[in-house]
């Protein structure tokens, strides 16, 4: 069974051996998501909080598994995370595949692609 969920602060060393093993940047302090399947990580996302302005450190996703929405997933499970806890502004670096960002609402600030957050969930539309 496939599953997104966030990785507790004292659960990080297996994000970190699976950043280790696919050559990705990790940061201990930054908060984490991943995909499971089963104890299996086929994803991980970490989200950096600094001054209520959170940056997107990495999202990445096994090359077998790409294509398959987890990506997407690993971005609005960090999206829901600053709603939840009031951060209004979500930054990536340029470079870090733009348009996958731009998809989403985010838009050009400077060295940076920038969300507003609320913005975001005042414009999701539901259909019926």
């Amino acid at each position: 069974m496939i599953e997104l969920k966030e990785v507790p602060q004292e659960n990080q060393e297996k994000i970190k051996n699976f950043c280790d093993v696919n050559n990705i940047p990790f940061d201990g302090s930054a908060i984490s998501h991943v995909v499971l399947d089963g104890s299996n990580i086929l994803g991980v996302s970490q989200l950096k909080v600094e001054n209520g302005i959170a940056e997107i450190m990495t999202i990445f996703v096994k090359e077998e598994f790409r294509n398959m929405g987890f990506g997407d997933g690993l971005l609005k499970m960090q999206i829901n995370y600053c709603y939840r806890n009031s951060i209004s502004f979500i930054k990536v670096k340029k470079g870090l595949n733009d348009n996958f960002f731009k998809r989403v609402g985010f838009v050009e600030e400077g060295e940076y692609l920038v969300l507003d957050v609320q913005a975001f969930y005042a414009n999701l539309k539901c259909q019926q």
